[in-house]
């Protein structure tokens, strides 16, 4: 089998966000060139594009009953997971993909990130493109990135949402092997939205850039929410940069001072 007939790239969405299909896969077209079969994952709603075959999960019960019956017709060993909100800014080569499937297939890995937010726990010294996240390390499975499907299919628990499955899904990975990180990120991109609403940096890049995003149909971010989230994820990165076994003893210290009988 050829190594291109491997991989799947999916993008992973839902009927309920069908207004960034097509602002999204107007980014993806101009970003992305390559020979792997692209496909979008949806609940029933009838959308047709040019080189993406749509894969349906029927009726949306919860988020990762869905994504379970769109990975189950994924007819490849290796999936690249992507969501609709997250808009491609940059090119993506071809190229780091076919390595990156290689160096799954030489490792027997099981999930790769495409982004190293999240620092592993060293980076490999006889292929620097590469980190390792030991095992029990948290945040370990993100639901963007490179998977081995079956693998993905094993992991996922009915009735978890994307953020249950990072977190809960990191707990079941604690023990297994095979989870690293890219360096130099695949590609830049713009995060469209929260809950529901648009951030306002994404509706000023897209109007920049002529990306035809239906303004009209969500609320855009209020300035008290929108620093809300900037907070916490400025947080977030700032915790994630303290080694996480010290982060990990430390939640276990406090835990005990602050149990009661």
């Amino acid at each position: 089998m050829k190594i291109q007939h491997d991989l799947g790239i999916l993008i992973l969405s839902c009927d309920k966000y069908a207004d960034l299909w097509k602002p999204f896969f107007s980014l993806f077209k101009q970003n992305y060139d390559g020979s792997y079969p692209v496909y979008l994952g949806i609940n029933t709603n009838n959308y047709e594009i040019d080189g993406i075959k749509s894969i349906y999960s029927g009726k949306d019960i919860d988020w990762s009953t869905s994504c379970r019956k769109i990975v189950q017709q994924i007819p490849h060993k290796y999936v690249l997971v992507l969501l609709e909100d997250i808009f491609i800014t940059s090119k993506i080569d071809p190229k780091v993909i076919t390595e990156t499937i290689q160096f799954m297939q030489r490792n027997e890995a099981k999930h790769i990130h495409i982004f190293s937010n999240v620092k592993p726990d060293k980076w490999l010294e006889n292929n620097p493109k590469f980190g390792i996240y030991e095992k029990q390390a948290p945040y370990r499975a993100n639901v963007i990135g490179f998977w081995d499907r079956e693998y993905l299919l094993n992991l996922l628990i009915n009735g978890e949402s994307p953020w249950n499955f990072e977190i809960q899904g990191s707990y079941r990975t604690a023990y297994d092997d095979g989870f690293y990180c890219l360096k130099k990120p695949l590609f830049s991109y713009v995060h469209v939205m929260e809950k529901g609403c648009y951030f306002p940096k994404a509706v000023k890049y897209c109007q920049k850039h002529n990306i035809p995003l239906e303004i009209d149909k969500r609320p855009i971010l209020k300035n008290k929410f929108n620093i809300k989230s900037k907070l916490q994820m400025y947080y977030f990165n700032l915790m994630i940069k303290v080694p996480w076994k010290f982060r990990v003893k430390f939640m276990n210290i406090l835990r005990k001072l602050l149990i009661s009988y």
